[in-house]
């Protein structure tokens, strides 16, 4: 019995680990809030107009911020492993698009009472 005990005592400290290690470099949240606003107001643009390419507009959003795609995908992944970082990531992108676009919030807003349970990703 006393050997069980430690074996849980073990398994429960690696269990506690961080499912996915953060990378050496990440986009701080801030950084990532500014560029999931472009990508979503990129991605609105895109479901209007039919002429857009979101391959080239994605490239031209990754070279204003000056990082690599690969960079952004690992902080993203990363902070999907963070419910609460995440969240608030998501919220500030909000801000960042209702100051861009003041039309924005009313949407944002109806979209939300209509599905009050969505996951901060897919607002």
């Amino acid at each position: 019995m006393k050997y069980f005990f430690y074996i849980l005592m073990i398994f429960c400290v690696f269990s506690c680990q961080e499912a996915i290690q953060k990378p050496e470099h990440i986009l701080s949240k801030e950084k990532m809030a500014e560029i999931i606003a472009d990508f979503a107001i990129n991605d609105q643009s895109y479901t209007i107009g039919e002429n857009i390419n979101s391959e080239n507009a994605t490239r031209f959003i990754l070279k204003k911020y000056n990082i690599k795609g690969q960079l952004f995908s690992d902080s993203y992944k990363y902070y999907m492993t963070k419910p609460d970082d995440l969240k608030d990531i998501m919220d500030q992108a909000q801000e960042l698009i209702k100051a861009k676009d003041p039309k924005a919030e009313a949407y944002i807003n109806k979209k939300l009472k209509e599905n009050p349970d969505l996951p901060p990703q897919a607002r």
